[in-house]
């Protein structure tokens, strides 16, 4: 695992959570503060952006995250997803953030989640992770990948 960046300034010394998804948080301070703002509802328009970071259809990330398409009107309109959705959206950042530290390129790190894997059943991994056990197979297997191992 990467050590975490300590930012040099008076102003900005803390601590980046690397495994954080930079998408829909910036920079993070504690761990307290990612756990505050899912309670609290992630912006709506964090799905956008976790669709835009795996490159996919809205609908392809909707069923992924168990979340029906008339719901997530509504939740645009609102503004915000509730806890459950947000734990979700947060589940799959944070994969996407792994892989992204782990492979170093934002279109290999697609690319990996969208092929198909036959250590998922052949799933692409981006829909194993549609739960949460699912979904620590595949941060599973990316460890595994940052140590070398292949499955």
């Amino acid at each position: 695992m990467k050590e975490p960046v300590i930012y040099p300034t008076a102003e900005d010394n803390r601590v980046l959570m690397v495994e954080e998804p930079a998408a829909l948080f910036g920079r993070v301070e504690s761990r307290e503060q990612v756990i505050r703002k899912i309670k609290k509802g992630l912006p709506a328009a964090s799905f956008e952006k976790l669709r835009a970071e795996f490159g996919v259809t809205a609908a392809e990330l909707a069923a992924t995250l168990n979340i029906n398409m008339r719901t997530l009107a509504r939740r645009k309109q609102s503004g915000r997803l509730d806890v459950d959705e947000s734990e979700r959206v947060y589940r799959l950042a944070r994969l996407f953030q792994i892989g992204l530290n782990l492979f170093q390129d934002t279109e290999l790190t697609r690319r990996w989640f969208a092929a198909p894997k036959e250590i998922f059943g052949g799933l692409t991994p981006l829909n194993y992770a549609d739960t949460e056990p699912g979904a620590q197979e595949v941060e599973k297997q990316l460890r595994r990948i940052g140590h070398g191992v292949f499955y």
